[in-house]
């Protein structure tokens, strides 16, 4: 077998890319190391050095997309000073846009993850996660307290969450669930929005 010689990093990335297919097209459940290797055209012992085993592979999975979605948002422009509104639209373009690319094979990885019992927790472990990028986001133009903060970050999430589901199973277009989640930020956050230096809301 001729194996085309590629850098640590790009054989990863090749290779995170293949489980994905292999989840979108076949199920979780045939994500296997040797599954992998068969389709990359590399030997297993390869698939164990990325990711020691299959929990590993699916562990890398989840957080890839987790760490991009969170890049991407950051990502967008910063030409502008934030506003509560610009923010929570870029977070809703971003996440559904995310949903759209990847939301199939996101879940699919999570509930596979979520089988192994030191990954019962998963889904609370990604709520705090995005709960405490939100609170980064947001800090800058909304005064969070935190007796109220927590719950109302983590609704925000419970309904990106959500509203990510209406979309895939299309419920709601992408417009439809960027405009819910975005509106449904500013009321729930509205209410702290901190004062700009000339002493005008932002």
């Amino acid at each position: 077998m001729t194996q085309t010689r590629m850098s640590k990093t790009d054989r990863r990335e090749q290779l995170l890319g293949l489980a994905a297919e292999i989840v979108r097209k076949e199920g979780a459940e045939r994500l296997t190391l040797l599954t992998l290797a068969e389709r990359a055209g590399v030997s297993k012992p390869v698939t164990y050095n990325h990711f020691g085993d299959r929990k590993g592979l699916l562990v890398q999975l989840y957080q890839g997309y987790d760490e991009r979605l969170v890049q991407d948002i950051r990502g967008l422009d910063q030409a502008c000073a934030p506003t509560l509104e610009g923010l929570a639209h870029k977070l809703a373009m971003a996440y559904f846009e995310c949903t759209l690319r990847n939301g199939e094979v996101y879940d699919a990885v999570v509930a596979a993850l979520c089988n192994y019992p030191e990954y019962r927790d998963l889904r609370i472990r990604i709520c705090r996660y995005f709960v405490d990028f939100y609170h980064e986001l947001f800090g800058p133009v909304v005064q969070l307290e935190p007796s109220q903060s927590l719950g109302d970050l983590i609704s925000i999430y419970g309904a990106s969450d959500e509203l990510a589901r209406a979309l895939t199973g299309g419920l709601l277009s992408k417009a439809e669930a960027v405009d819910a989640l975005s509106t449904l930020i500013i009321r729930t956050l509205g209410g702290g929005i901190r004062p700009s230096a000339d002493g005008r809301l932002e």
